[in-house]
């Protein structure tokens, strides 16, 4: 891509050479590419904003000494500790372990019963399961979940950089986008600090992050034809399905907002819509290739799947009122400016392509809003889910409006453009000072700037460890653990207890589930994934214990507590924080009836019992699926499911041996073998073309 030379002299490609009225040439010159200081001071600010993030987030503290009950202390991994960062770092423990073990990860067997891992694929759990790997090991898997977070948290900073540097806006534009991105929480469900770090809603913002490199890269490549950003734009496609499917309706609404754009530009920014639509489908066809398993299984399998909405946008106000907590009004106003700026400039095909994007995206997600409480992916979409993309375009279309403005408004400065980029980086920096480090009074603190989280390095979270370890070693063998509480106030603390034992688990309070079978005193699934106070001590009783398999209970909250220790069902273990029991008369997770069980072995994706009985039914507490294949003594028999959503198969009199597997059936071969061909069809777009030799002679002819 050509340069301005030295001179000064204006070349085709740059604002001064685009055709169209004094004003649009005026408002292009505003937003062009940086002189003077500005490629040395963007670079430098935002290097030197995104290392002061991540010492500030803890990139480089991942171990605290905390003191026990005892009076020692122990070195503990200090990781980001609260909400959902525990289900996380569980996640990518075990597959971590399976991998270890030979094999991927295919079936969840400790969640509460087990789920299949397309239900809630772990397309994050990857990324640290690959720091882990690159540090050899060195660092645990709690340390690399942090990193990735902090690196995820960060990486919006790139993408602005690719979007501003391709369209020649100046990194200005990218380093203001940065430094809001950073400074504004966004909320709950916004997608930004306040989600991603302080929530731990890590697949959700991953997915929009990668969704935001998609808009990149396929813009780039139906502009140029540039058959590397092919490649990447159906890689980070494919990443985003596999890490939150809902980030399906962000990859549609690029795929046109793009053709759009692209399609209706005018003059030589216009690209003929047959070859628009060709690009578009290679790589939508890449990415679907390449996230075949996932997308197969849920194409098969979702009437199986029983999502519970936990919000929803009641009118066009509360979408509105989010849409602003997501980036602050003043950015929303921005971006506003942006989207028109974006319609209207010439030779910027990526900002028109996120322009085009921001309009329709918004238009789908009041659409799809609207859709109520409906059945099937309407129902699992979830619409506030779908903010954190949003947030992005909205963060860098403001970005173009404000380096626009503070142009124009610079423009009358004496002297040259440095003046004028140290006037635009005071200016950038003001956002910070104002919103991370001096907020206006008032403010409550999980809407300032980078506020503190809750780490996991703390004396309850060892006591959690030491219960869970002595209620392993109590606890029979065959049977699962059962954890509840957390102390506050940390929420889902219990889900921190895959890291200490490979037993199933059950939970008070699981986070998230996907069938509407399971059975509990007083528990209605579809009013949340929890037990409440009133029906816990329920748990506690004998029934309860034999109907999930349950052979030891770790246990905080004082009333919870108190209901524990009045079980005639318990035998006390270890007290403190969190206390442990034994179950006094447990049940294995198989049983036979009119017979014992023996032995029993379970492991992620395969169950195994030996007993002898008189016949009938071998109930098996792991939750049902169409993969389960289930044989005894050697010969194939069905796998039924129960009301309970458990599995059971009949056996014969005398000895039984029953091996139930998690399989691999024709069409999990045939998904991975799509994925095979797209990974080769992909990698082939990296290989450059040969260019056909044409003698000296017949080209000048």
């Amino acid at each position: 891509m050509s340069e301005r030379p030295a001179g000064g002299a204006s070349v085709p490609g740059e604002p001064d050479d685009v055709g169209g009225s004094d004003a649009d040439a005026s408002a292009r010159r505003s937003v062009r590419r940086d002189h003077g200081l500005g490629p040395v001071l963007w670079p430098a600010l935002m290097g030197a904003l995104a290392l002061w993030v991540a010492v500030r987030l803890g990139a480089f503290d991942l171990w605290s000494t905390v003191t026990l009950g005892d009076g020692r202390t122990a070195s503990l991994v200090q990781t980001f500790g609260n909400v959902d960062h525990p289900f996380h770092v569980a996640r990518a423990e075990t597959l971590r372990r399976a991998l270890a073990d030979g094999q991927p990860l295919r079936w969840v067997g400790h969640h509460q019963g087990g789920y299949p891992v397309e239900f809630y694929p772990p397309g994050v759990a990857w990324l640290e399961v690959g720091v882990w790997a690159l540090a050899l090991g060195a660092l645990p898997i709690a340390a690399a979940h942090k990193l990735v977070v902090i690196g995820l948290f960060l990486l919006p900073g790139l993408a602005y950089v690719g979007l501003a540097w391709r369209d020649r806006l100046g990194l200005g534009v990218a380093a203001t986008a940065f430094a809001a991105h950073v400074a504004v929480p966004g909320g709950q469900y916004g997608g930004g600090y306040h989600e991603l770090v302080g929530w731990g809603l890590v697949t959700n913002v991953a997915g929009s992050i990668a969704a935001l490199f998609v808009l990149l890269w396929l813009t780039d490549y139906l502009a140029r034809g540039a058959r590397a950003a092919a490649a990447g734009a159906a890689l980070a496609a494919a990443f985003a399905l596999v890490t939150n499917p809902r980030s399906g309706v962000a990859l549609a609404v690029i795929g046109i907002g793009a053709v759009l754009a692209m399609a209706t530009a005018a003059g030589d920014d216009r690209v003929p819509i047959g070859t628009l639509v060709r690009r578009v489908a290679l790589v939508g066809a890449l990415a679907g290739l390449l996230a075949a398993p996932e997308l197969v299984s849920l194409l098969r399998f979702q009437h199986l799947y029983d999502f519970l909405r936990y919000e929803s946008y009641a009118d066009l106000g509360a979408y509105l009122h989010e849409s602003r907590v997501a980036t602050t009004l003043p950015v929303l106003v921005l971006g506003a400016a942006g989207v028109v700026l974006g319609l209207t400039l010439r030779g910027r095909p990526l900002t028109r392509a996120a322009a085009v994007t921001l309009v329709l995206y918004v238009a789908a997600t009041v659409v799809l809003s609207g859709g109520g409480e409906g059945g099937g992916p309407l129902r699992q979409l979830e619409t506030v889910r779908l903010m954190p993309f949003q947030r992005l375009l909205v963060i860098y279309l403001a970005a173009v409006a404000f380096a626009a403005g503070a142009r124009t408004v610079l423009s009358g400065m004496p002297g040259r453009w440095p003046w004028r980029d140290l006037a635009q980086a005071a200016a950038v920096a003001g956002i910070l000072v104002a919103l991370v480090f001096r907020p206006p009074a008032g403010t409550p603190e999980e809407e300032r700037g980078l506020f503190p989280v809750l780490g996991s390095a703390t004396g309850s979270r060892a006591a959690l460890d030491a219960a869970l370890a002595a209620a392993d070693r109590a606890a029979a063998p065959g049977t699962a653990l059962y954890v509840v509480g957390s102390t506050p106030p940390y929420w889902h603390e219990q889900l921190w207890a895959p890291l200490v034992t490979r037993r199933p688990l059950r939970y008070d309070n699981w986070l998230w589930h996907w069938h509407f079978r399971q059975k509990a005193p007083g528990f209605d699934e579809r009013e949340g994934h929890n037990y409440t106070q009133q029906t816990v001590p329920e748990t506690f009783e004998a029934d309860f214990l034999a109907d999930q398999g349950i052979g030891a209970v770790v246990v905080t909250g004082r009333a919870a507590k108190r209901a524990a220790a009045a079980s005639a069902a318990l035998q006390p273990l270890t007290s403190g924080p969190f206390d442990a029991y034994a179950v006094r008369a447990p049940t294995p997770l198989v049983t036979l009836g009119g017979g014992s069980i023996s032995g029993t072995e379970v492991d992620a994706g395969r169950i195994e019992a030996t007993g002898t009985g008189t016949g009938g039914e071998v109930r098996v507490r792991a939750n049902w699926f169409p993969r389960w294949e289930a044989t005894v003594n050697g010969e194939p028999v069905a796998v039924a499911r129960t009301d309970d959503g458990f599995m059971a198969v009949q056996a014969p009199p005398g000895q039984v041996e029953v091996v139930l597997t998690y399989t691999v059936d024709r069409v999990d071969w045939l998904a991975r073998a799509m994925t095979v061909a797209g990974l080769l069809l992909t990698l082939a777009l990296l290989v450059p073309l040969r260019r056909r030799w044409v003698p000296r002679g017949r080209r000048a002819g």
